[in-house]
Order: C-alpha cells, then sequence, then structure tokens
C-alpha cells in the first residue's frame, strides 16, 4: 500500500448496484448518468467514496458475478438521456421494488440500435476507432453477435465453424460487419460515458470504486477466444461450511494460472488497465481464490467433491510405503486421483461411513496423509498468490481493496497482513477468534474496509431483527451500553447506533450499502429490511441483482435531515 496515496486517509463511502437507483430521467434502472447526480448527494452527506458492483455485461442473466465478457460494459447501462433520446418506458412513481432486466435490455437495445442506424456512418467509425484502441473487443463484439444468433446457448453447442474464435471472429467481421460494429459502438458510448463520470466525481472529491470479478461464466467471450487460460473440466466453488452442508458450486470453470503466468498475466492486465478508465479503487473478487480456490470437477452439482486447487496431492508412493493402495480408498469415494499418481482427500472424508468402517489401524495411517503435504501447499499457495497481486500492483495506479471475507486460511491472511492490502471487515462477523466477542471499534485492523452488510448479506437491521436471547442481550450491552448510549427505543435508533460505530472503527475507509444508511422511516427499511436485500447466495430467487429503490436521488438530494444526521456522524468520526 502506498501510504501517501492522497486518497489513503480515513473516509466514509456509499455502495449501490447501479441499475437500483434512478435519477428522474433515467430509463427503467440506473444507469451511468445516475453516478454524477448520487455523488454530489453522498457529498453533501459527507461521503468521499463511491462504490459501485460490477457493470459487465451479463447476457441473458441478471448477477453482475456471471458475466459473458470480463471486460464489456452492460448496455443497460448505457445512458439514453446522455444519446439525446426523449424515450420514456415507466410511470413518474416507482410501483415495484424490482427490475426486469430481459425487458429493459430488450428495450434498451432497440433504442440503442436506431441511434446507431440514425448516422452509421460516423457510428460504425467511432466502433472502428474504439476496436483499434481496445482489441480485446473484437472477440466480444463476435462472439456477442453469435450469443444473439444461438439465443444465449453455451458456446460449446454452437455450430462447428463457431467454436473456433478465430475462424469465427473473421466471419462474422466479413460477413457480419455492421452486426459487430453495433456492439463495438455500444462500447464505446459505455467507455465515454463512465470515463467522463469518473472525472466529474474526481472535480466533486468523490472517488469512485469499481469491482473486478475473479471468474467469468463459461459461456463467455473469454472462454470462447481463450479456452487455454481456462481449466474447463473444473468448477469453482467453496466448500462444505456451517452455513452450507454442500459447499457452494459456482459452476463458473477454474483459472489455468501456469497458462496466464506464460503470458506474464497479459489477460489480466488487459482488464486491470481497461478498468482503470473508470475507477479511482476496485474491489478484488474472492482474493482468496489468487491463492488457491476450491475446484469441483465439472460432472459433479455440489462442491462437496472438491479440493483446494492446485496442489501437490498425496503421491502413490506415500500410501504405498505405509502398505496401502490408493485404488482401495478410491473405490470407496474417500480420495480422488488429480493427476497420474497423486490423489486428494475428499472434505470431511473421516464422517463417511466408508471410512468409519476402516479397521482402527488402516485408520490410524490413512487420515495423517490427509494433511501430510499441508506445508508445502500452503508455502506454494502463498507464493503464487503473492506473485500474482504483485503484478495486479504493477498493472494499475487504482488502490485494490481485496475482498477476504469466509473461511481465510492464517497464510493468506499474514500473507494480506505483510503486503498491507486493504481487506473486509463486516461489522456483525468481526469477533475475537478465542472467544467470539465482538471487537472493540479501536481493535479493528487499519488495512480494512468496513462495512455493515455486503450484497450477499442480510441488511443490518434485518441481522439485527433475528437476533434473540442472550445474543441480542450481549450485542445491546456491546454496541450501546458499554458506548454509553441508551437502549434502543426502535429500530431508527438501533440503526443510526450501527452506524455510528461502524464509522468510529479504526478501519481506514468505512463503506456502507445504501439501504444501511437510510434510517429514515419513509425510506421503507425500518418496516421490511429483508425486502430490501440485493441477493441470497446459492438460490434461484428470481428476485436476485433485480432490486431497485423506489424513490429517485433528486428524492435523495431533497432530504436535508438524512444528509445533515450522516455528515455529522462522519465529522465525527473524523472521516470525509
Amino acid at each position: 500500500m502506498v501510504h501517501d496515496h492522497p486518497i489513503l486517509k480515513r473516509r466514509a463511502g456509499v455502495l449501490i448496484p447501479l441499475s437500483s437507483i434512478l435519477t428522474h430521467h433515467s430509463f427503467e434502472c440506473g444507469d451511468i448518468a445516475s453516478l454524477v447526480p448520487l455523488g454530489r448527494f453522498i457529498k453533501d452527506a459527507g461521503f468521499s467514496i463511491l462504490q459501485i458492483l460490477p457493470l459487465n455485461d451479463t447476457g441473458r442473466d441478471t448477477s453482475p458475478y456471471s458475466s459473458i465478457s470480463a471486460f464489456a460494459i452492460d448496455p443497460i447501462y448505457i445512458s439514453l438521456k446522455a444519446l439525446g433520446s426523449s424515450i420514456v418506458s415507466r410511470k413518474k412513481t416507482l410501483v415495484t421494488h424490482f427490475i426486469n432486466h430481459t425487458r429493459i435490455r430488450e428495450l434498451k437495445l432497440a433504442e440503442l440500435k436506431k441511434i446507431f442506424e440514425a448516422d452509421i456512418e460516423s457510428n460504425s467509425k467511432k466502433a472502428l476507432d474504439f476496436l483499434s484502441n481496445f482489441p480485446w473487443a473484437y472477440g466480444y463484439c463476435a462472439f456477442r453477435v453469435l450469443y444473439d444468433q444461438y439465443e444465449g446457448k453455451d458456446w460449446m453447442d454452437w455450430a462447428s465453424e463457431h467454436k473456433n474464435a478465430t475462424s469465427a471472429k473473421e466471419q462474422i467481421f466479413g460477413k457480419r460487419k455492421l452486426d459487430a460494429l453495433f456492439y463495438a459502438f455500444l462500447q464505446s458510448i459505455a467507455y465515454d460515458q463512465l470515463s467522463r463520470a469518473k472525472e466529474e466525481l474526481e472535480e466533486l472529491g468523490v472517488y469512485l470504486k469499481g469491482d473486478m470479478p475473479i471468474l467469468t461464466s463459461r459461456n463467455s467471450a473469454d472462454v470462447w477466444e481463450y479456452p487455454e487460460y481456462f481449466d474447463l473440466d473444473l468448477q469453482a466453488g467453496a466448500p462444505p461450511d456451517a452455513f452450507s452442508d454442500d459447499g457452494q458450486n459456482w459452476g463458473f470453470p477454474v483459472l489455468n494460472w501456469s497458462e496466464l503466468r506464460k503470458t506474464n498475466f497479459r489477460w489480466w492486465k488487459e482488464r486491470i488497465t481497461y478498468l482503470e478508465h473508470f475507477f479511482h479503487l476496485y474491489r478484488i473478487d474472492h482474493v482468496i481464490g489468487m491463492y488457491r480456490i476450491w475446484a469441483i470437477p465439472k460432472t459433479e452439482k455440489t462442491a462437496r467433491k472438491g479440493w483446494f486447487h492446485p496442489q501437490q496431492g498425496t503421491a502413490r508412493s506415500e500410501f504405498e510405503a505405509l502398505g496401502l493402495a490408493p485404488e482401495t480408498f478410491v473405490e470407496l469415494g474417500l480420495i480422488h486421483e488429480i493427476y497420474k499418481d497423486h490423489f486428494i482427500f475428499y472434505w470431511d472424508f473421516w464422517k463417511d461411513p466408508a471410512y468409519q468402517a476402516l479397521p482402527e489401524e488402516i485408520k490410524k495411517d490413512f487420515y495423517p496423509l490427509s494433511h501430510h503435504n499441508l506445508h508445502l501447499n500452503e508455502k506454494e499457495w502463498k507464493q503464487a498468490g503473492e506473485e500474482i497481486l504483485d503484478a495486479l500492483d504493477l498493472f494499475s495506479g487504482m488502490i485494490a481493496c481485496a475482498e477476504d471475507l469466509g473461511s481465510v486460511p492464517g497464510f493468506i491472511r499474514d500473507s494480506l497482513k505483510e503486503r498491507e492490502t486493504l481487506g473486509i471487515d463486516v461489522i456483525r462477523w468481526t469477533r475475537s477468534l478465542d472467544d467470539g466477542s465482538y471487537i472493540p471499534a479501536e481493535g479493528y485492523r487499519q488495512t480494512a474496509i468496513s462495512v455493515l452488510s455486503t450484497h450477499d448479506t442480510s441488511l443490518a437491521l434485518d441481522w439485527w431483527k433475528s437476533l434473540t436471547g442472550g445474543e441480542k442481550d450481549y450485542a445491546e450491552s456491546f454496541f450501546f451500553l458499554e458506548r454509553g448510549l441508551a437502549l434502543p427505543k426502535d429500530d431508527q435508533e438501533v440503526l443510526l447506533g450501527l452506524i455510528q460505530f461502524a464509522l468510529a472503527t479504526n478501519s481506514l475507509f468505512s463503506i456502507h450499502l445504501l439501504q444501511d444508511l437510510l434510517f429514515k422511516p419513509v425510506y421503507g427499511m425500518l418496516e421490511d429490511p429483508a425486502l430490501h436485500r440485493i441477493n441470497v447466495p446459492g438460490t434461484e430467487n428470481a428476485r436476485n441483482w433485480t432490486y431497485r429503490f423506489r424513490f429517485t436521488i433528486e428524492d435523495l438530494q431533497e432530504d436535508k435531515e438524512l444528509s445533515q444526521t450522516l455528515r455529522k456522524m462522519i465529522l465525527e468520526s473524523e472521516r470525509c
């Protein structure tokens, strides 16, 4: 971390999914033109960081972490108003909290197509200039044309002449050039609007923080064009834990770091240097995956049969030295051969009835092999992760903020601490490893961002309402009584108290979902906080990633009580 960087001081920030917040001029959902007005509001309220979730093109999906391009911006974020369009497709009053991505995309693309065709010669030149400046867009535009043609079908199911990206790109830019240029035109417009927003926000004294997902969809332009950068036989996820017996299977292909390393991480360099056109800071999604990731065979539905990848595994010779034949345990479903004569042990294999039925003398020799090489793996993982993060630091001048949530092994936490890489501390989870007690505000690590909630958790007030019995008594005592505050009389006082605590933490930054900052009853967060959640991981909930506020930024700007109260708390916490 560069200590004399002007951004690196005690700051407060606001986090939103960009689609969730509209201006009076927005088309159905929030867009790039929402950023500057929102920046004016948060600056007036004392904040200086505006963080948004990924803007990547998601195709027919809704999750910004499941994109069809690691580079391209989703056209739904393009401001039609900024292009001179006066089309309106919604009533003045926002009736529902949820948006229809498919409807918005179809309507918006139709209007954008009209704009493109209205001056096709000039707009085609603009598209060609963009392609010249950003070569990654050639693959994306060809892929996007074919993605439409095949109605979102996985590229591995396309006709044979379209599976090969090299020949398919030539064909598309030969026979369907205008279709491809249309998508290049959209990216050039998105680039212009977002880079301009960054400049305008900086003039206001607001820094824009973006998000860089570590993975991309199997059905994406990147995997189609560079399949060698991915291990398509494996899919990424998370191991079983206290929240999920089966773990999480995200379905994204695992990165092939050995191939990426041969190119000096060129794909990552192109990604991060492109992001820097738009952002002052960026979030490294799932930074643990830069060191090692939970990999699952593509044939598996759950994450139970996965392992931490890459790893040496246990060699056949190590089994045989103890008089054990690894094939025996493969047949029992306790281990798996990851490559010739090297095996991994399945997660909590010791709970399996097959293991329990083994003779004690076999267990005595077999079990220690499961962690025999762990120290070697951790050494290699640490070196690999730091090499990758060093490269990212060299590629960009943006401030990196690592998402280090979940079960973080000690060697990764130590590595991030040594590097002084900013992490994330969620208030409800920041507890002593010794006795589970909450960490006081002054005990928070400085190299971190304190947050009340994330896009994957319940909101702060929803969490508070879920507390019962002794856990609630303890929370009331810690967050209020021990800080010299009276017990909260209502939900508004609860939320204000939690905001005040979060801002007071020793963390360098304190960045919060807009939902968690709306302490006034008029915004609806107090009445039903669960309604305003962004995403429930591991579910097929149709509401995931569709949330929208039912007020506009103009409404927020008029609420001086809200902005003045927040500004006072930020000033008291010595943040800006």
